[in-house]
């Protein structure tokens, strides 16, 4: 008999934990209700939902065109817009802020 390699395992495991979570979700029931019904450990179908709903998150972007953007007034409430960048580089925003001078700094920025 073939051994599975620790891959083939864990991702068999993920094929598995992945169908018993998309069955609880049709059902209706608690989590724990439907680990109850189907002889299942509560925790294990916890854990596994948060892995699978981790990994299949996909994160995407969009560029922005700041030509679009001049033309909306900014709220009177809202005095300035923060960018942080990867916990690295904080860009403040304020009002009637200087388009050219954004530009400057996100040419230099993609150089980095």
């Amino acid at each position: 008999m073939e051994q599975l390699s620790r891959a083939e395992e864990l991702e068999q495991k993920r094929s598995y934990w992945k169908q018993q979570i998309e069955q609880w979700q049709q059902t209706g029931l608690s989590q724990a209700e439907y680990c109850r019904r189907n002889n299942l450990k509560h925790h294990q179908l916890v854990y596994w939902k948060r892995r699978c709903l981790k990994t299949e998150t996909e994160v995407s972007f969009v560029p922005v065109q700041l030509e679009a953007l001049l033309d909306i007034p900014a709220p009177a409430d809202q005095a300035s817009l923060t960018v942080i960048i990867d916990n690295q580089f904080k860009v403040e925003i304020v009002a009637g802020f200087d388009p050219q001078l954004l530009r400057q700094v996100l040419t230099a920025l993609r150089g980095l």
